[in-house]
């Protein structure tokens, strides 16, 4: 069986700090930033993966998530093939924005499914329950994950659930 070559599109939204930056960089080079950078407007990293004698190169457009980058987000939502809403467990105001954040996302995309992303396990001041972040995600029809970019758990099964939902489409490319 050939090998087939796809690029694909993810993007990541969600408030500022949430460790979408982090959850990227886990993935892509197994280490996070030491410390806190804002993103200005957009991070872009590259990962190469391999699905089921498929090669798949993930394009992840890391969405900066203060107020003030609202009116340059639009544009960058164009042929995103997933999106990954993710919110920080110790921040109820992060969870509480996911629906924001949704509502942006279907403006802007509206066919774009998304998975919910619960980051920051590691940490021990939880402020989100699991129960209450799986009954949102079931109200969206809606995977949802809990992960450590710190540590990585769950960091790659996130991104083959991503990629798998990527290629359930039809041509993947943007």
């Amino acid at each position: 069986m050939a090998v087939q070559d796809f690029t694909t599109k993810l993007i990541l939204i969600g408030d500022g700090r949430v460790g979408k930056t982090s959850l990227c960089s886990h993935l892509c080079t197994q280490r996070i930033p030491g410390k806190y950078e804002l993103t200005v407007g957009l991070n872009i990293e590259v990962h190469q993966t391999y699905l089921k004698g498929t090669s798949v190169k993930l394009v992840l457009w890391d969405l900066a998530g203060q107020q003030r980058f609202g009116c340059v987000r639009p544009g960058f939502y164009y042929g995103a093939r997933v999106a990954l809403i993710v919110f920080d467990l110790q921040n109820r105001g992060s969870f509480f924005d996911v629906k924001h954040w949704i509502r942006e996302l279907r403006r802007h995309s509206s066919k774009t499914p998304f998975i919910l992303v619960g980051n920051k396990t590691d940490l021990h001041k939880r402020e989100v329950t699991k129960e209450e972040a799986t009954r949102l995600a079931q109200e969206f029809s809606v995977p949802y994950f809990e992960t450590s970019a710190l540590h990585g758990d769950n960091v790659e099964e996130l991104f083959q659930m991503a990629t798998r939902m990527a290629l359930q489409g039809t041509a993947v490319a943007y």
